[in-house]
């Protein structure tokens, strides 16, 4: 494993929008899945097991959007309006919570999941440690991090402390 993780490019997705989707606001939770050509968002509870991504900035236009999110997101996904040109773009960071779970499989491509810590079985599980913030006068950098394993936001000035439990 090496011994810091840079911020994760999961990458984005486009689909069409629904009521439920266009709704969606900075700290709402939402559950990404679907088919890579046909995903799926929807809300959930944050911090629950149908929870893999918050929303952190949300971007209205009739272009695609992400280009204006934050730029070290780890993904979005912009919605088209169903009758019109007009796009909504969700950019989204990992739900993380600290103490939990989340499967991270950046090597097959798979959303972030969720998941109990102690399930073996599950690839590439990490916990959440700790949540740094940066001071006003630097960065919090994954050298910080006990575990020395973590994804630094350098633009928003935090980085999400990790361990391994595989």
């Amino acid at each position: 494993m090496v011994a810091s993780v840079a911020t994760m490019a999961l990458g984005g997705l486009t689909g069409c929008s629904s009521a439920a989707d266009s709704d969606m606001v900075v700290g709402d939770c939402v559950r990404m899945g679907g088919p890579p050509d046909r995903p799926e968002a929807t809300k959930a509870a944050c911090g629950t097991p149908e929870s893999n991504f918050k929303v952190v900035a949300t971007v209205f236009g009739t272009s695609d959007g992400a280009d204006q999110c934050p730029t070290d997101v780890d993904s979005y996904y912009s919605m088209r309006g169903a009758f019109s040109e007009s796009r909504n773009t969700i950019c989204l960071d990992i739900d993380w919570v600290v103490g939990g779970c989340m499967s991270i499989d950046q090597e097959n491509g798979r959303d972030p999941v969720r998941v109990d810590c102690d399930d073996a079985s599950v690839p590439g599980r990490q916990r959440a440690t700790q949540i740094l913030q940066s001071p006003e006068d630097g960065h919090a950098t994954v050298d910080q991090c006990a575990s020395g394993l973590g994804y630094a936001y350098d633009e928003r000035n935090f980085t999400v402390c990790v361990e391994d439990m595989a």
